[in-house]
């Protein structure tokens, strides 16, 4: 899933920083790098000495990857979503807006942008899991990963990627409206409840600690509250195929990527918007 991982970087990041990212990609899985920065046209920097990239190709390989830099032109989005696919990366890694503050946790306008944009899983890292420092190594183990599905195609295409957080523990959510009436809602709630323990049983072989439940209620309020309630740290979402470019990855996904303190690993659509 993170083999090869585009982590796109700007001028004045700092190799400190690179390495904690460095130690958090190889817990993940992630082999190598490519280092990826973009020169704005309308930037001052445009053009200039592109030196500042070594120290912080340097801190990566320090904590056992292999990297490459590579640099690209024009709308940063656009240009990070073409480059992940041109070096074949497996998932990009993004920070969330640099200065984090705990009464908001929307994300800066490129995540946006890459999140609606990107063919290939995009991991956008927010104030949960907390980048380690060298003493303080994450493994596999101190996370939680909470999986939101539907059950339909698009909640059920990431499953694949859950089960690549394995040695993680793993929480499932299903968050469905009330039926009409009790025994319409007493079948349906079975029906979840053998749907739940399906994919249980399906994650269990790649995750030490596997527990679900399902909910009624606002879906995208919901996984937000499940996830402070279990403290996840990242929660696993399918990208819908946009029908419209002002609700590019569906009401929910839109609402927890934005709101969430957890990372968010988002799985997109495979082809183009228009589904073909």
């Amino acid at each position: 899933m993170f083999e090869k991982t585009l982590v796109p970087v700007a001028s004045g990041e700092r190799p400190g920083e690179l390495s904690k990212i460095g130690f958090i990609l190889k817990s993940l899985g992630s082999g190598s790098v490519c280092l990826f920065h973009v020169n704005e046209a309308a930037s001052f920097f445009r053009g200039s000495d592109l030196s500042w990239l070594g120290p912080l190709a340097q801190a990566l390989e320090d904590a056992g990857l292999s990297v490459e830099t590579k640099t690209g032109n024009g709308h940063i989005a656009s240009a990070i979503a073409e480059a992940a696919l041109m070096e074949g990366a497996d998932a990009v890694y993004m920070k969330a807006k640099r200065r984090w503050h705990l009464e908001t946790m929307f994300l800066g306008s490129v995540s946006r942008d890459l999140l609606r944009l990107s063919d290939v899983p995009v991991f956008v890292h927010k104030l949960r899991p907390r980048l380690p420092d060298e003493e303080d190594r994450l493994g596999r183990e101190d996370l939680i990963v909470l999986y939101a599905t539907d059950f339909d195609a698009a909640s059920v295409r990431p499953l694949p990627s859950v089960m690549e957080f394995q040695g993680a523990r793993c929480h499932v959510l299903h968050v469905r409206g009330r039926m009409a009436d009790p025994a319409t809602e007493r079948r349906r709630k079975e029906a979840v409840d053998r749907e739940l323990h399906a994919v249980e049983e399906d994650l269990r072989p790649y995750f030490g600690w596997v527990t679900s439940e399902q909910r009624i209620g606002n879906p995208g309020a919901e996984v937000l509250r499940v996830s402070e309630q279990v403290s996840a740290d990242i929660i696993v979402l399918g990208r819908k195929t946009p029908a419209f470019f002002s609700v590019p990855m569906g009401d929910t996904a839109e609402r927890v990527v934005n709101e969430s303190k957890a990372s968010i690993f988002l799985v997109p659509h495979p082809g183009t918007p228009d589904g073909s």
